[in-house]
Parts: structure tokens; sequence; C-alpha cells
């Protein structure tokens, strides 16, 4: 049997941990098949920890991503070298498309295009960003997105009967980003039936005034536990191992708490603590067991806030001074995106802090509405072993077979 050529595209670090989802089970349907790379944002690192060839630049622009969100943060990575790159880009996807059996492309329309466009052929398209509940999805979108794809697997289930109709050739197997989400089963030493809070600060520059201010909640809630004389809830932090742990001290101890790093409990899930006044926050680097674990999710990420809700959770998100994206942007998309359990608040701590003890006293209500919501909105995790079946069965097995290549029609 011949050796297949499979090249993979995407644009965006969420994106290529997506696209390995896809390639851990192409990989072990199809031993012999050669797959490379190109990340057209950031280090690819993820491609790397499957070990799959990376092409490209390769370099983490000012906006880790965030063009969408307006042009100054556009401005910033051409002012940073993104034009070079680009063009390097081009290249790589001109002569790497042409030469590669199938093109896999994780991420939005215009990715798509691009690849379709500079190959000449039509691309596996996993579409993360295409949803109508976001918006309607317009003539100009619809007509790229049937021109370069042979096929598209949809982000929901609802934005696959709209591209039905428009005669878009389309497969819905479920959710990307739960698939990204890994569970193993830690449970941090908590006992059964203690209301959990998980804080997911993110990996970008801004985690560090989003952790700072999570300490100034838990302050709060600590007071408010107090006053009202019920149980001091169980906090857990996710920190990304791409945030500096000095910074973080730094901020830690600016607001009277203390930093302690731990190695014997890491068969708990926890990597060390956060102390004050005889009170623990537990830290952990198991970003999906503290969404598993939690009653309640405090979070700023559109994919982790995503994958919450996808595991029935709650979540509470503000604003921070520094946010890399605009806000209220940001706030629209999220509630149009995952429904009304997304609370979306002002930062103000007596606020949110009544809103977290609203949402943990009425918890089981709430996380049964938040599961149907996951389930319509999200969908569940599995779809990654279910395309690369797919694209075996009714892409690669016929090509085998026959040879044959689909050409962009002139």
């Amino acid at each position: 049997m011949k050796r297949l050529k499979i090249f993979v595209v995407s644009n965006g670090l969420i994106e290529d941990m997506m696209a390995c989802q896809i390639i851990k089970h192409l990989k072990q349907n199809i031993p012999t098949i050669t797959i490379k790379a190109l990340p057209l944002v950031g280090e690819g690192k993820a491609y790397i920890r499957e070990n799959v060839q990376v092409l490209g630049p390769c370099k983490n622009l000012p906006s880790e991503g965030l063009t969408h969100f307006g042009f100054k943060y556009l401005l910033k990575d051409i002012k940073a070298g993104l034009i070079k790159s680009l063009i390097e880009q081009v290249k790589i996807l001109k002569n790497e498309g042409k030469k590669s059996d199938f093109i896999i492309v994780v991420g939005d329309i215009f990715l798509c295009a691009l690849c379709g466009f500079f190959s000449g052929k039509k691309v596996i398209f996993a579409s993360t960003a295409q949803s109508v509940y976001i918006r309607k999805i317009d003539r100009i979108n619809l007509w790229l997105t049937k021109k370069f794809s042979i096929i598209v697997f949809p982000r929901d289930e609802k934005t696959h009967f709209y591209f039905e109709k428009f005669g878009i050739p389309t497969v819905y197997f479920g959710s990307l980003a739960m698939d990204c989400v890994e569970i193993t089963g830690v449970d941090f030493g908590i006992p059964d039936g203690k209301k959990v809070i998980g804080l997911l600060p993110g990996r970008r520059k801004d985690a560090y005034e989003k952790f700072s201010l999570l300490l100034e909640i838990i302050d709060e809630v600590l007071k408010v536990s107090k006053e009202k004389n019920v149980e001091f809830p169980v906090f857990i932090i996710s920190l990304s191992p791409t945030l500096d742990i000095k910074e973080i001290k730094r901020k830690t101890e600016k607001l009277n708490w203390k930093f302690i790093e731990i190695n014997g409990e890491k068969n708990k899930g926890i990597t060390g603590y956060i102390e004050k006044d005889s009170n623990k926050v537990i830290i952990s680097d198991k970003f999906g067991d503290v969404i598993n674990r939690a009653n309640l999710i405090i979070g700023f990420s559109g994919v982790a806030n995503e994958q919450a809700i996808g595991l029935g959770k709650p979540v509470i998100t503000f604003p921070v001074k520094g946010n890399l994206y605009p806000w209220d942007f940001f706030k629209k998309l999220q509630r149009k995106l995952l429904g009304e359990y997304i609370f979306t608040l002002p930062f103000d701590k007596k606020l949110i802090t009544e809103k977290i003890f609203f949402i943990l006293e009425n918890y089981s209500l709430i996380h049964e509405k938040v599961k149907k919501i996951g389930i319509e909105r999200v969908g569940p995790k599995g779809a990654g072993e279910k395309i690369a079946s797919y694209v075996k069965i009714h892409f690669i097995d016929p090509y085998n077979l026959t040879s044959s290549k689909i050409y962009i029609e002139k």
C-alpha cells in the first residue's frame, strides 16, 4: 500500500490541539501514514507532542491569535512580522498542499479558502468558528465553504443542519473542543458533597491580572461565608504551565496570601496551595479534572468556558483591566454561543459573590439546565475518533483503490 501524505493546517493554539485529536486516531487506523502540519499561529507545540513534523516559521505574535477581535490586533502582528510569516506560510501551503494526498483544515473559513485556493484541492474541513448560534452564516461564507470543502465537520448540530439546507456536504460527530478536556479522575482529596469552585485564569499574558482579581473574590467569599455562617467552598485554581510561577507568587504575596509548592500530592492532582489564616486554595495543573470536579467555574477563555458548559457546569466571567480582547464583543459572543448560564458580570466583588452563593444554593436545578445546553450547543466528546474513522472509510480507502484526487472546479 502506498504511503499516504496528509497535510494538516490550523490557525490557533486550541485548533492545533483539536487537529491532534484527529491525527492520533488517523495514526492508529493507518500506521503507515505520513502527516505534516502547518500551524499559522504559535509554535505548534501540540503537534510536536504528537510527534508530527511541524512546518513554517512557527513564531508567537503579539495578538496571540486574537486578530479577529479587531484591526489593532492585526496591526500589532503586522509590525511584528506577520506579512513575512504569511508569505512563507503561503509558499508552504502551495508546495506541501500539491504534494499531499489530502489536506485537513481545522479552523475558520478564511483558512479553508486559503488552503483550497493555493493548493488547488478541496479540503477536509473541521469548522471550529462557524455557528448559527453566533450569527446567520452569510452567502459568501456558505459559497466558500461549499467550493473549497469535500466534507465539513461543523462545531454544533444546528450548524450541521443549516449547511445541509444549502447542499454543503456535512457530517456532525460532536465537539473536538470536548476531546481536548482530559479527565484523569483525580479527586484533589476533596470529600464528596463539598461545593467546589474552579478558577481558570488562562494562559495568556493577562492571566496574572485575572489571577489577582480571583484572589480578591476568594477573600470576599471568605468574608461572606463567615457573615452568613455557611461553609466556605473549596476553590481550585488551574494554572497553565505557560505561566511564570515567580510572577504568580508575587501576585499572591501582594494580597497577603502565601504560595506553597508541593511534590507529595501529585496523585491527587495537587501541585500546591495558597494559604491565608488556615484557609487553603488548591493549585492544580489538571485542567480537565478541575472543571469536572467543580460545581461552578469562573473563567475567561472562550474555549475553556465552552468546555465547562459542555460538562454541565455554569460559568461566571467578568472583564479585566488589560484584557487582550474587547469585553463587550466577548460578552455578546459568549452569551449567543453558550446561552443564559454563562453569567457575564461587571467586576464587582459583592455582586460576583452573591451570584456564586446563588448558584451553589441552586446547583442541582442549574446543573440539569446547563447539561441540556451543553449537549445542544457544545456537543459530546469523541469527535476526533469518529472524524478519523470517517475520513479513512470515505476518502482514504477509496483513494487507495482509485488514486483519483479531488480538485477545485475552475
